[in-house]
């Protein structure tokens, strides 16, 4: 990661002098034209490039937190299915992470046996409003699940260097119009579409 690319406002900045804006930003909160339409747009954008990928920086697997589970016999009178058990038809209800941005997959726990035909899960999103606040869960039919899932990385140190070009590319190319004028539209729409391909080559 380059060391001139530590904060929001270094990219914001990156990204003003691509489109040919002469001033800089302190901070997304310093009250500036600039600093204000960045504000409104920084994580909108950050995060729709995260989900476009599956970057190996973004990536994270966790052991998955238990919410509900359908009885052990299934709904065989007097157990019969209400909300307080999973929605039909899955048998387990899984918290969704706070950082999640987009789920990879759903697996069962590593066996030490080799699975020579993985076979996908099946698994859905939803909100459980038994809960209150009302929560996003996981369905699935796989106990003692695995997650993996992409990460909403806030720390751009953490990010490989293509991805923050392409980061930086595509805000601009919403910052263009506004501060600079359409005339900056097309080298910015070749200049992301440039560092995304380069950041998914990088990915393999």
């Amino acid at each position: 990661m380059a060391a001139s690319i530590q904060t929001p406002a270094d990219l914001v900045n990156m990204s003003l002098a691509r489109i040919g804006y002469k001033m800089s930003v302190g901070s997304l909160y310093d009250g500036s034209e600039a600093a204000r339409l960045a504000l409104r747009i920084y994580a909108q954008t950050r995060d729709e490039l995260l989900r476009q990928d599956d970057f190996d920086f973004a990536e994270r697997s966790i052991a998955m937190t238990l919410l509900k589970q359908a009885p052990d016999g299934g709904y065989v009178p007097p157990a019969v299915w209400s909300n307080q058990y999973p929605a039909l038809p899955y048998l387990f209800e899984y918290a969704y992470p706070a950082d999640c941005l987009k789920v990879r997959a759903i697996k069962p726990q590593a066996i030490f046996v080799m699975d020579f035909d993985p076979q996908p899960v099946v698994y859905t999103t939803a909100n459980d409003n038994t809960f209150n606040p009302v929560q996003q869960v996981i369905l699935c039919n796989v106990p003692n699940a695995i997650m993996v899932y992409t990460a909403q990385i806030t720390d751009l140190t953490a990010w490989d260097t293509d991805t923050v070009e392409s980061f930086a590319a595509s805000l601009g190319r919403r910052l263009a119009p506004v501060l600079v004028g359409l005339k900056a539209l097309q080298p910015l729409a070749a200049d992301e579409q440039a560092a995304f391909g380069v950041a998914e080559k990088e990915q393999g």
